[in-house]
């Protein structure tokens, strides 16, 4: 009769427990924002970093900003809503790093519009990128992880809109409600290959573009919808040159979150330091939420 033997390994080193060294990460979105201190923070760690985007200018500065810090990434024009751009960009990450480890879910399209007033193209379209892209680029990175046979971990950005939803953003909240269900679902699924999949949710988050928009006060107007009369109405707060004001006040920890903020937390996900998280999400808002 055989005695069922378990043992503990041993710890990995503290100077290894953040270390990327050797892992292939494609990060959507990662031109600008979020994407782009996720893609310097895991390239730091010693990734090699594909980053998708949609602006071929924006998307060759960082990888020049990556590459003179030392670092290692390549900047790929490419859609997530496109099912062909995404298994592209993946058999690019094969092709050029050797595989993919890492898959951050990052990119998303969004509008700010009332549900009595949302047009259906507006919903089609924040749905193919924010959940079907997504999900199918989650599957054709983990069948490159599953051929591989090393494991991996995709990390799945949310928002707070999907767990707490603000009124003014029915079919972004939706979209990655829809994306936090695939998180748990993949978490469960692909754990026999040793894939990790968990997400993070940034509150309201200023990166550089929206501090100018704050200065300029034209902080949102991109997410209006031509013809959105009533939303147009209940977005005048978020449109005022005090916002920002305002912003800094109702936070509970006293400031938004910062691009970086997120990276952090990522770059942690997808490291050793997270080697027993599956199927998690964690907040990363300052409290807002509360």
């Amino acid at each position: 009769m055989s005695t069922f033997q378990i043992t503990t390994p041993d710890p990995t080193p503290q100077s290894d427990l953040l270390s990327l060294a050797g892992r292939c990460a494609i990060v959507t979105g990662g031109s600008r924002g979020i994407g782009e201190a996720v893609v310097k923070r895991l390239a730091a760690a010693g990734a090699s970093v594909m980053l998708t985007g949609r602006g071929k200018a924006a998307l060759q500065r960082v990888q020049e900003d990556v590459t003179a810090s030392g670092g290692k990434a390549v900047g790929v024009q490419a859609d997530v809503s496109s099912l062909n751009d995404s298994q592209r960009v993946v058999d690019l990450a094969v092709e050029r790093f050797g595989g993919v480890d890492i898959l951050v879910n990052n990119a998303a399209v969004f509008h700010a519009c009332l549900a009595t007033e949302l047009p259906e193209d507006v919903w089609d379209a924040t749905h193919d990128t924010d959940l079907k892209g997504a999900f199918f680029l989650a599957k054709a990175a983990a069948m490159a992880m599953i051929a591989a046979g090393r494991g991996g971990r995709i990390i799945n950005v949310l928002t707070t809109d999907a767990f707490r939803p603000s009124g003014l953003r029915v079919t972004y909240a939706a979209a990655k409600a829809g994306l936090w269900a695939i998180t748990l679902d993949l978490a469960k699924e692909l754990a026999e290959h040793r894939i990790q999949v968990n997400a993070v949710t940034p509150g309201a988050t200023i990166s550089v573009d929206r501090i100018a928009a704050m200065r300029e006060g034209t902080l949102g107007r991109n997410e209006l919808i031509p013809g959105a009369v009533k939303t147009k109405e209940k977005l005048k707060p978020l449109l005022s040159p005090d916002f920002a004001k305002t912003l800094v006040q109702t936070m509970p920890l006293g400031r938004p979150g910062f691009p970086d903020d997120l990276a952090k937390v990522v770059l942690f996900l997808a490291s050793d330091m997270a080697g027993y998280i599956n199927g998690a999400n964690i907040m990363v808002d300052g409290g807002q939420i509360l």
